[in-house]
């Protein structure tokens, strides 16, 4: 019976990985763009962790969201160089949260009452499970809207502190 949930699950995370596919932008560009706008100002380093991405690569991802207007560079800060949204950017990162949420919500639409409900109880205990610490939290998270689930009520978070103690965020 496992089994096939899993690949029940697994079937769920690839279909909704396909609706959340944008055209012009790769799916680090959409990750980075999130990230930015939840954690701006930051360095290219800490965009690198949570999005998953060596040094150089995030860099590359950097210049390319730079050359289309959606990210800039701030004064550099010892070596660190902050980066911000442009307004064109924080414009393409509400509208991809918007359209994350609206996908997920067009799914959960799909469920009776007891179903959701028993959905976002189990939910907790999976994405918990799934932490394995706080670097892996960011990346679990780099697409959330960090604004619905604050504190104890992340249970990727929580999963982090309780292995790795209080988030400290990366000073620049």
């Amino acid at each position: 019976m496992h089994i096939y949930t899993a690949n029940l699950l697994a079937a769920l995370a690839v279909a909704i990985t396909d609706e959340l596919h944008v055209p012009d932008l790769s799916p680090s560009a959409v990750a980075a763009l999130l990230t930015v706008a939840q954690w701006e100002p930051m360095g290219a380093q800490e965009l690198a962790s949570v999005v998953g991405l060596s040094q150089s690569a995030a860099v590359r991802l950097v210049d390319d969201l730079a050359a289309a207007g959606l990210v800039r560079r701030l004064d550099k800060k010892g070596r660190a160089v902050p980066l911000a949204l442009t307004p064109s950017g924080r414009r393409r990162a509400k509208a991809l949260q918007a359209h994350r949420l609206a996908v997920i919500g067009r799914a959960l639409k799909s469920l009776k009452t007891d179903e959701r409900v028993g959905l976002e109880a189990a939910l907790p205990s999976l994405l918990a499970a799934l932490t394995p610490g706080r670097a892996a939290a960011r990346r679990i998270c780099r697409f959330c809207d960090h604004g619905l689930c604050r504190g104890r009520q992340c249970p990727v978070g929580t999963a982090a502190t309780a292995i790795d103690g209080p988030f400290v965020r990366p000073t620049l």
